[in-house]
């Protein structure tokens, strides 16, 4: 729903920041998101308008098979993004935090949900919430700058976090 965006005369002045995540991901957490495919196409359009672009890999959530997931979707990232975007885009990373409000909420609101709460992966960060280990982060942190590397090279990471 951007293309009332399209015509707005903005100078550059307003960037365009959009989500993304694995299909997988977004059928089992983002309920009533929008598709990959219809966000990188929102995505390409809002480029070929002249809008700089920031593209926010996030949630990142450490489920069993993540790096295959997350691989996936770099590499349907750059085979998709036009090359306008894959010239001058720049991407955020983020990992999954969570909380005692967000498990109430989720538990209740969609409950055939993946759980997205792990002891063995996630420490305390405060009162009633949760972030990934160390260890955990520390290696997303490295998979990441490794294969956006490989797709994305002239691409900046602006943070992983």
């Amino acid at each position: 729903m951007i293309d009332d965006l399209l015509n707005i005369r903005h100078n550059k002045k307003i960037i365009i920041r959009m989500s993304v995540n694995s299909e997988e991901i977004i059928n089992k957490v983002e309920f009533g998101t929008s598709r990959l495919k219809q966000r990188i196409q929102a995505i390409n359009k809002l480029a070929d308008a002249d809008y700089p672009i920031g593209i926010l890999i996030a949630p990142v959530i450490f489920v069993e098979n993540w790096k295959s997931l997350y691989l996936e979707l770099i590499k349907y990232l750059y085979e998709n993004l036009s090359e306008k975007v894959k010239k001058e885009a720049f991407f955020e990373i983020i990992f999954m935090t969570y909380s005692f409000v967000h498990n109430a909420i989720n538990t209740e609101a969609f409950p055939n949900a993946i759980k997205l709460y792990d002891k063995d992966l996630m420490t305390g960060r405060g009162k009633g919430k949760y972030m990934y280990k160390e260890f955990i982060r520390k290696d997303g942190e490295m998979f990441f700058r490794e294969n956006m590397n490989k797709f994305f090279k002239n691409n900046s990471i602006m943070y992983i976090v």
